[in-house]
C-alpha cells in the first residue's frame, strides 16, 4: 500500500507541469493527484495523456491554491500527504527521504525538502521570522554544498512548494485557509501547527528542484495576503534568524567583562552597512536578483519551447531570439531605441544599429529584477522611458501575458501607441513615436 499521495496543484504552465509528472509517474510509489484549477491552455488536454497512472480533479473556476490543495488532499487515503508545486523536477530518492524522515522523526507533523535553483544554489533551507517579524527563506543564494544548508532540522516553517503533512494532522488543522489566495498559505499552516505543539522539520536529504513562482498572477494578491499575515501573526510569532545564524557560526558574540561586546560577522552573511562598501553591496544583490530570474525564465523557456523534442530545447529558443531580431530589424528604422519587456535576457537586447533598453530597468539601465507592480507603475515607468528617448517597446512571445494582466497597460497602447507588428508565439511590437516604419 502507498504511504503517501503527491498532491499537485496546477494553473497552466503545461510544458512544466509535465515535466514535473514525468518526474514523479512511474518512478515514485505513491498515489498521485493532480488539481487542475481550471486551466485555460492545453493543460487538460496533456493531463488526460496520464490516464489512470494520475487521480484528476478540476475546478471549472480558479479557486487558488489552498482550496486546490484542500481538494487534492480529500482524495488521498495514505498517511502521508505530500503537497508539490508543478513548477518542480523532483531528484532521484526525494520521496523516500521524506518518508524516512518522517517515520525517524514521529514528532513532526511537517516535513519540507531541499529546494534548488536551476543554478544548483539554495531556494529553501527552512524558513526563519525576521527580526522585523515577517517569515523568509533562510540561506537563499548559498551552493547546496554548504553544511549550513545540508542539516535535517526543525524550523517553524517550511515551504509548501515540496512539503510532506501528516494526514490526520492536516484534517485536524482544518487544511490550508483558502483566506490567503496565491500566498502566505503555508506560513499559516506551519505557524497554527506551531501554535498546537506540533513541529515542522526540514530534510536536507530530499532534494527538489524549483523554478519559483513563474506564474503570471502569483503575486496579485501580495498586498491582501500580508495584510492577513499581519493582522493574523505579527504580534505572535518570535523572531528566531538570529538563533540559526548563531548556531551555524555565522554569527558570534565576545563578552571580556564591559560593554561594548565584541560582535563578529562572518562575510558569507552580511557586511557592515556603510558607505561605498553599502552601494557595493545593493549593486551585488541586485545582479544577484538579476541572474537568478533570468535563469529562472531561460529554464521556463526551455520546458516550454522544447516541450515535443526535449534535446532541442535550448535550440528553439536560440531560433527564437533570431525571429524576433529579423522582425525588430524590419519593422524599425536604423538607430531607433527599442524596449524589450523581459525578465532581463540581454541577449534581446542586441539588435544590429538598434539599441536595446531593458523594461523595466533600474536607474543604471540594468534590468530592475521584477515584474511591474500594477498597470499605474507599468504605464509610468513606460511614459518614463518614452520621454528618455525610447521608441519602440518589443514584448517577445514568453512576455505576451502582460497584455492579459496588465488590462489598463494594453489599453493604454491601444489607445496611444500603434501595433507595428503582432507575430504569434514570437512577439508584438508598438511604436512610440518617431520614423515609424511599416512591418514586413
Amino acid at each position: 500500500m502507498n504511504k503517501s499521495t503527491v498532491i499537485i496543484p496546477v494553473l497552466n504552465q503545461e510544458a512544466l507541469t509535465r515535466q514535473c509528472l514525468e518526474a514523479v509517474v512511474g518512478r515514485e510509489d505513491c498515489q498521485i493527484v493532480v488539481v487542475d484549477d481550471a486551466s485555460t491552455d492545453g493543460t487538460a488536454r496533456m493531463l488526460s495523456t496520464f490516464g489512470e497512472r494520475i487521480t484528476l480533479i478540476r475546478h471549472k473556476r480558479n479557486h487558488g491554491f489552498a482550496r486546490s490543495c484542500n481538494d487534492g488532499a480529500a482524495a488521498a487515503r495514505t498517511k502521508f500527504l505530500v503537497f508539490l508545486n508543478n513548477d518542480t523536477i523532483p531528484q532521484s530518492g526525494w520521496l523516500q527521504q521524506l518518508e524516512n524522515y518522517a517515520n525517524e522523526h514521529p514528532r513532526a507533523a511537517v516535513v519540507g525538502s531541499k529546494l534548488l535553483y536551476p543554478t544548483n544554489t539554495i531556494q529553501h533551507a527552512g524558513v526563519v521570522i525576521c527580526q522585523d517579524r515577517y517569515p523568509r527563506h533562510i540561506y537563499t543564494g548559498f551552493p547546496s554544498s554548504h553544511a549550513a544548508v545540508n542539516k535535517s532540522r526543525r524550523f517553524q516553517i517550511v515551504t509548501a512548494a515540496c512539503m510532506l503533512v501528516r494526514r490526520g494532522v492536516f484534517a485536524e488543522a482544518g487544511g490550508f485557509d483558502d483566506k490567503f489566495r496565491n500566498g502566505f498559505e503555508d506560513v499559516d499552516f506551519c505557524l497554527r501547527l506551531g501554535a498546537k505543539g506540533q513541529e515542522v522539520h526540514y530534510c536536507a536529504e530530499s532534494v527538489v528542484h524549483h523554478l519559483e513562482s513563474v506564474s503570471p498572477n502569483r503575486f496579485k494578491r501580495d498586498k491582501e495576503n500580508v495584510a492577513l499575515y499581519r493582522s493574523r501573526w505579527l504580534a505572535r510569532v518570535q523572531p528566531d534568524d538570529l538563533t540559526y545564524f548563531i548556531e551555524d557560526g555565522f554569527l558570534q558574540l565576545t563578552y571580556e567583562g564591559s560593554f561594548p561586546l565584541n560582535l563578529k560577522v562572518s562575510p558569507e552573511l552580511a557586511v557592515i552597512d556603510s558607505g561605498r562598501k553599502k552601494q557595493l553591496e545593493e549593486d551585488f544583490a541586485q545582479k544577484n536578483r538579476q541572474l537568478r530570474d533570468m535563469t529562472r525564465e531561460v529554464t521556463r523557456l526551455r520546458a516550454e519551447l522544447g516541450e515535443k523534442n526535449p534535446g532541442s530545447s535550448a535550440l528553439a529558443y536560440s531560433r527564437l531570439q533570431q525571429q524576433i531580431r529579423k522582425k525588430v530589424q524590419l519593422a524599425t528604422p536604423a538607430d531607433s531605441t527599442v524596449l524589450v519587456a523581459s525578465k532581463g535576457d540581454g541577449e534581446l537586447l542586441r539588435f544590429r544599429q538598434r539599441q536595446g533598453w531593458h523594461f523595466p530597468q533600474a536607474d543604471s539601465g540594468v534590468y530592475a529584477g521584477h515584474h511591474p507592480a500594477n498597470d499605474d507603475e507599468v504605464v509610468s515607468h513606460l511614459e518614463a522611458l518614452r520621454a528618455r528617448g525610447a521608441q519602440y517597446l518589443l514584448i517577445p512571445a514568453p512576455t505576451l501575458w502582460w497584455l492579459d494582466h496588465y488590462t489598463g497597460f494594453r489599453k493604454h497602447l491601444e489607445r496611444h501607441y500603434q501595433s507595428v507588428l503582432r507575430v504569434p508565439k514570437v512577439c508584438a511590437l508598438f511604436h512610440l513615436g518617431g520614423g515609424l516604419r511599416r512591418a514586413m
